[in-house]
């Protein structure tokens, strides 16, 4: 079964797979989850195309808000999200694991 596979994005350079996101969006609020790039194209500007391609298919589909969540101890990842312009909500994060 596929959720949205069109918010699935890959980010290919020479061939090769150098970055992901998946992205999703429920008619209320936009996501970014799991925004990966290899270790070896990291600070390449990968991370932010890809991010720049999520936000330009969430606006088009009627996004108007973006969440994600970081660990707040991966403070380069803090930095990136930062310096492309988004801020810390002030809000509690709670989760359940179901398997």
């Amino acid at each position: 079964m596929s959720f949205q596979p069109d918010l699935f994005l890959v980010g290919i350079d020479d061939e090769s797979i150098v970055a992901s996101v998946m992205t999703g969006y429920e008619g209320h609020r936009g996501w970014i989850n799991y925004l990966a790039v290899d270790p070896t194209n990291q600070l390449s500007g990968f991370g932010k195309k890809m991010m720049d391609r999520a936000e330009n298919i969430l606006r088009a589909l009627g996004c108007v808000k973006i969440n994600l969540q970081v660990r707040s101890t991966n403070s380069s990842v803090l930095g990136f999200y930062d310096s492309i312009g988004y801020v810390t909500d002030n809000v509690v994060s709670m989760g359940k694991r179901l398997l």
